[in-house]
């Protein structure tokens, strides 16, 4: 049983954007604004995986396809891409389907973990050490032959307030061997 990583970058100063000038609804927590999918969602969602567990050159794409086994755990890390600067982006829910074929509710974890990052300008050849709060989503697949099609809903808020910019979702793929 493997473990896919899935990272995903969000475009967080154009939604907050196109939410302050009211060309895209901020949605709520039970009904998030669909982004659409493919050439709609790509504007504002990238998806990353290990280039062994990507289907269909969907590399950087919202609608990532990625191929699993039964029992594999997929693991979604999401951030924007100012990496949290200005924004900051977390996963809230998922709906899978078929239903049942991934385990729900899915597993959410943070935590801490070391990281050493140069610092400096221009930066030192020894890195510091510093503490990285690490967020992430999981899943293990529960069906076999088939292929998932599955919703990610995530918040987008304001770093500069704590306010809630709004709350989207879209619909990548899992294909399960």
């Amino acid at each position: 049983m493997a473990t896919i990583n899935v990272l995903i970058a969000v475009d967080g100063a154009s939604l907050a954007s196109k939410v302050a000038d009211g060309s895209l609804s901020p949605g709520s927590l039970q009904s998030p604004t669909n982004l659409g999918s493919y050439s709609s969602s790509n504007v504002y969602i990238a998806m990353i995986a290990p280039n062994s567990s990507v289907s269909n050159g969907t590399q950087g794409q919202s609608e990532l396809q990625i191929s699993a086994n039964g029992g594999d755990t997929v693991e979604w890390a999401i951030t924007t891409f100012d990496n949290n600067f200005d924004q900051t982006a977390y996963l809230y829910s998922g709906s899978f389907n078929p239903a049942g074929s991934i385990n729900t509710p899915l597993s959410y974890a943070s935590g801490e973990a070391y990281a050493y990052l140069a610092t400096g300008n221009p930066p030192a050849s020894t890195p510091t050490k510093f503490v990285n709060q690490v967020s992430t989503v999981s899943g293990t697949i529960l069906k076999i032959g088939l292929q998932i099609q599955y919703t990610l809903s995530f918040t987008l808020v304001n770093n500069s307030n704590g306010a809630i910019i709004g709350y989207f979702m879209w619909d990548p793929f899992i294909n399960v061997n």
